[in-house]
């Protein structure tokens, strides 16, 4: 059986895990409650507010474009270049306060199809309900010439610009007019407002257009797309790595060891996996809408979607099961069994106290991440933004975002430890080299977050890593993942408190306490089947 913790060294890990609460607390939760970004003020708004401005959009099109709507979405959209400017510049409070009420960079995207067979999206304020924007795809685009400038200037007046303020303009064969408005700025962040003018199906004149956002200097875009460029090169690499050279070696390695394991082994928790897994990526098809920008998205191309998606998971799955096997295989065959079965003696004590070691743990790597982000952000001057990819807003079943922790816990201990150690141990007879190499690979395939510089989560992940090989060769297999899946039940039910929705509150509380729930179950049912247990021998 696996090594347990020493009695003496509760004490010690339990003021650690205090010292790193208190750490987390001071860096991470404080800042957030006193920091006025919208996103964070319209979750605590709410979720309900995403009903109303659907509402308050489907009245507004039908006034504005004289159509009448038939059907509605809405999804959160955000500009994460502009989001992500004013972060690094520290100017995001700034903005907020000066800005932010009526040029938001997060909003609520009404999309709208119109009896008509035209498309509309309407862009909500997130906490004042306000309509900030908006573009309908119909109507016919007036020519470039002095009245289309007039129109477009008076539409700019009426949402409260005023005509000394519009003498810098452009013009469009889309019947668009981008005025470039004085005295708009923020650092190098300039206000740009676009206005489109088009006749009605009446052939009167309609506004079928406004878009006012502040625009990220040049040299920012240009060197964030040049991260995301070496981002999406690593991430690919690492999802090679994981799908592709994971699965073939761990199919090898499985076969070549199953004199030493069963092919029993992991079924259960690779099929629990796969399902979370499947519907978690379906579940947050709104995510995928928000970052096609305004490209309709038909009933038709979305579930053409949600199948590409389920098929491209079902190597990750293959991967995480055959890891599982061979994994065990390799670790037993050198006498050295870090995930206990539970047929063995004194695995539900060993799991007991997994659990209570793993809440420890998580809260020691919560106050070590939490020391990182800051080291990192005064060292390199790492920054964060806003991702309406994996936004709580875009997420249709909310309360189960924590299913996916236990998701990245399964999957990732088992593929780049249990497997992935043992794999580069046995090829290079190093346990440092062999611990390395699969976090390198792990961290790789977290570049893809919104937060930049992209080395910033490879040198945090790393680290980490390094610490999650520790507790996996030291504690075993079960105490990684819980420790795994705490600390990431732990950060998203924190996005579910913040919704203040008794539904996501509730579930936030299940899920910090499923692990004690889990492990207490299995403790009591491996003690009715095997009588008497003896103590699990310490290290």
């Amino acid at each position: 059986m696996v090594n347990s913790i020493a009695p003496g060294d509760w004490k010690r890990f339990m003021w650690a895990a205090v010292i790193g609460a208190v750490i987390f607390v001071l860096a991470q939760i404080l800042p957030a409650q006193g920091s006025s970004s919208m996103e964070e003020e319209s979750i605590a708004s709410v979720k309900a507010s995403k009903s109303k401005a659907e509402q308050q959009a489907l009245q507004f099109a039908k006034e504005k474009f004289r159509v009448e709507p038939v059907e509605a979405h809405t999804i959160y959209q955000t500009d994460s270049l502009a989001a992500g400017y004013f972060s690094k510049q520290k100017l995001t409070t700034k903005f907020d306060k000066t800005y932010g009420s009526d040029f938001p960079y997060d909003t609520f995207r009404v999309q709208l199809k119109m009896n008509d067979g035209t498309n509309a999206f309407v862009y909500v304020h997130m906490t004042t309900g306000k309509i900030v924007g908006w573009n309908w795809k119909g109507g016919v685009p007036f020519p470039e010439d002095e009245s289309l400038v007039l129109k477009a200037t008076q539409a700019a007046m009426d949402a409260g610009f005023r005509e000394e303020e519009l003498a810098e303009t452009s013009t469009s064969p889309k019947g668009e007019v981008v005025f470039y408005p004085k005295g708009y700025k923020l650092g190098e962040a300039d206000l740009r407002v676009t206005v489109g003018v088009a006749s009605g199906s009446d052939g009167k004149p309609v506004i079928n257009r406004y878009k006012a956002v502040f625009t990220a200097p040049a040299d920012y875009v240009s060197n964030v797309d040049k991260q995301k460029g070496i981002a999406n090169v690593l991430s690919v690499v690492s999802l090679l790595y994981m799908a592709l050279m994971t699965l073939v070696l761990a199919i090898i390695y499985a076969v070549l060891y199953r004199r030493h394991t069963t092919f029993k082994r992991g079924l259960f928790i690779s099929a629990l996996f796969t399902i979370f897994y499947i519907y978690s990526n379906l579940d947050m098809m709104d995510g995928v809408m928000a970052q096609s920008g305004e490209e309709i998205m038909t009933a038709q191309g979305k579930l053409v979607m949600q199948i590409i998606s389920a098929v491209m998971l079902v190597p990750v799955a293959l991967a995480v099961y055959f890891s599982l096997v061979a994994g065990d295989g390799m670790w037993r065959s050198n006498k050295r069994p870090l995930w206990p079965g539970f047929r063995e003696r004194g695995y539900g004590d060993h799991v007991w106290r997994s659990v209570g070691l793993s809440y420890l743990l998580a809260l020691i790597l919560l106050g070590l991440q939490s020391i990182i982000f800051i080291v990192l952000e005064k060292g390199i001057g790492s920054w964060s933004t806003t991702d309406a990819t994996t936004s709580p807003y875009n997420i249709g079943t909310l309360w189960l975002l924590p299913t996916l922790a236990w998701c990245a816990a399964i999957s990732e201990e088992a593929i780049y430890r249990l497997f992935g150690i043992a794999i580069f141990k046995r090829w290079f007879k190093n346990t440092f080299i062999a611990s390395l190499i699969p976090t390198v690979m792990w961290a790789l395939g977290h570049v893809g977050y919104p937060i930049f510089p992209f080395y910033t989560r490879v040198i945090e992940l790393v680290i980490l890593g390094l610490v999650f090989c520790f507790i996996f060769l030291r504690f075993g297999f079960i105490t990684a993942v819980f420790t795994h899946a705490i600390l990431d039940t732990l950060l998203m039910s924190l996005s579910l408190v913040a919704t203040g929705e008794a539904i996501n509150v509730t579930a936030a509380i299940i899920y910090v306490v499923l692990p004690v729930i889990i492990a207490g179950g299995i403790r009591y049912w491996h003690r009715k089947k095997h009588r008497p247990e003896p103590d699990i021998p310490l290290a």
